[in-house]
């Protein structure tokens, strides 16, 4: 496939499709993928027992409170449960996912081309490496140049990755972690470059701290990437201070909010205690799009574990459908804002240039 081909479409796991058939869009999910990269053993002995326990009703209570402490929390791998719950987001109106599950995350290309064609769904998969305590041991990523980890981005994207014939939609999402380590900011270089060969949008996993998208950013217009076609990912953990938030929109990338579903809670040895609810997340967009960001606000759920699916007592796929949508309305967000952020900027950033 050349670059030429792919000019003002959008490339699905099926192919090619006009951007107008995305409609609604939710840009940072996981359908199938392995998070186990972020497992962490409890330090207390009482609290071991419900590591290797499997997700049910009877351990819910536990691991609100105890996200990454259960290794069967954080795998999805079971295409029929996903198939059910991308089902109840088709049935919600939803038209289209973005699945990020990247290298690290142990991404299986071919079931989420089943998923596409048994939910009837567009899915976008992207091309990327995540953090790099996850890389696989045979990535070779810090022996590999710039220009050779680019290579592999664009070939996801013009000939498929590996021999699935299943090819990549955007660049993403790569992963950072805090300080950003020398690979993960060579993977971060790599992505201006594939960006610039293909015209796909790239989105980033910023590290934990405040200051970390405000350097991916800078290092990635260094690097010559277009920075409105470069999507911030987990605005509601990584930039809690209203003053940066607004810088950085002011430098013209794309803020996602994505961690709807969510309800105010994460761990605090990752730095953020306070992280918002659905209705300050809410309030949170208002205010920028008060300030004329509209066209650069993007929203999604990141559903990673288990315990998120509705199968589980979770929220699902379609719960900003279901459950956000109407606390919008009720705080006064107007249709066409709806609109703008859930269907015209997920086609304007995942249509390739």
């Amino acid at each position: 496939m050349k670059r030429s081909e792919l000019k003002r479409k959008v490339q699905t796991v099926l192919g090619l499709i006009s951007p107008e058939a995305l409609g609604i869009t939710l840009p940072h999910e996981h359908l199938i993928c392995d998070g186990t990269t972020w497992f962490r053993e409890p330090a207390e002995a009482t609290e071991r027992k419900w590591v290797r326990h499997p997700v049910g009703i009877d351990i819910l209570w536990w691991l609100r409170y105890h996200p990454f402490q259960n290794y069967d929390d954080l795998q999805l791998l079971d295409e029929d449960v996903i198939v059910d719950e991308l089902l109840r987001y088709k049935a919600y109106g939803g038209n289209s996912v973005v699945e990020l599950t990247v290298r690290g995350m142990v991404p299986d290309h071919l079931a989420v081309a089943r998923i596409a064609r048994l939910t009837g769904l567009n899915i976008i998969m992207g091309t990327g490496y995540y953090v790099e305590a996850s890389y696989p041991k045979d990535a070779g990523v810090s022996q590999k140049s710039v220009e050779e980890i680019a290579e592999e981005f664009v070939k996801d994207i013009f000939e498929g990755f590996q021999n699935t014939g299943v090819r990549a939609g955007l660049i993403g999402e790569l992963g950072c972690s805090w300080p950003c380590t020398e690979n993960e900011k060579k993977v971060l270089r790599a992505g201006a470059i594939a960006q610039q060969k293909t015209g796909a949008c790239i989105n980033v996993h910023p590290g934990q701290h405040e200051d970390a998208a405000m350097e991916h950013v800078k290092l990635l217009d260094k690097a010559g990437a277009d920075i409105s076609r470069v999507i911030m990912s987990h605005i509601d953990r990584a930039v809690r201070e209203p003053k940066h938030r607004i810088e950085l929109a002011e430098t013209g990338c794309v803020l996602e909010y994505d961690l709807f579903g969510r309800e105010g809670y994460y761990p605090p040895h990752f730095r953020v205690v306070d992280i918002p609810n659905d209705a300050a997340r809410i309030n949170e967009i208002l205010e920028l799009a008060d300030r004329g960001f509209e066209k650069q606000i993007v929203i999604s759920q990141d559903v990673y574990n288990k315990s998120a699916l509705c199968r589980y007592g979770g929220w699902g796929y379609a719960h900003i459908l279901r459950d956000a949508v109407p606390v919008m309305k009720l705080k006064g967000m107007p249709e066409k804002l709806i609109h703008t952020i859930m269907v015209e900027n997920p086609k304007r950033l995942f249509t390739f240039l």
